[in-house]
């Protein structure tokens, strides 16, 4: 293993330190449940009658659960934007194992794992790789000459059906057509 998180499984940080309580849901989509803080320290998972985890209460109340497979990559999990964002408001994750809840990950350990897998990333891996340590294709960027000014427009990628403003005048991007024409 080279860099923090990277081929170490969620288990790796989950612990058993935790309580689940199975609710009844109110009609609203939200199952009910203590609706302050746990004052003891420990993760509360709320579980449907099918046993399906559906929130998550901790020290900070109650908030969203993230549900992942125990042998899923840390690292999968720490270069997912969207995994990241949702760290605000989290209490932590719920590991399982064949359908069954077997751990929790505090969204402290996640957040510590998070600075050990960025501090090392970006050392190891240099600026031409991703978190995960595979290559970073740039492609070229997109040239297309405007026909109303002649002059050439570059996008990092190009939508055909959404309408762009020339870059080098005041007016619409006239692209060519697809005929060859203007």
């Amino acid at each position: 293993m080279t860099a923090a998180g990277r081929g170490r499984p969620v288990s790796d940080l989950m612990t058993d330190d935790f309580d689940t309580a199975y609710t009844e849901p109110d009609g609203s989509g939200t199952p009910p449940g203590p609706p302050g803080p746990d004052r003891t320290g420990r993760l509360l998972v709320l579980l449907d009658a099918a046993g399906i985890p559906r929130a998550m209460t901790g020290p900070g109340g109650r908030g969203p659960v993230v549900v992942v497979p125990a042998r899923l990559d840390i690292a999968r999990l720490l270069s997912s934007v969207g995994f990241l964002e949702a760290l605000d408001g989290m209490a932590g994750l719920v590991a399982v194992r064949a359908g069954a809840v077997v751990g929790v990950v505090p969204v402290d350990a996640l957040r510590e794992e998070a600075v050990r897998f960025l501090e090392t990333a970006g050392t190891q891996l240099g600026m031409d790789s991703d978190p995960l340590g595979l290559p970073t294709d740039f492609p070229d960027p997109v040239r297309i000459t405007c026909t109303v000014c002649g002059e050439d427009n570059e996008f990092e990628y190009y939508v055909r059906a959404q309408a762009y403003t020339c870059r080098h005048g005041p007016h619409r991007l006239v692209p060519p057509s697809r005929r060859g024409g203007a």
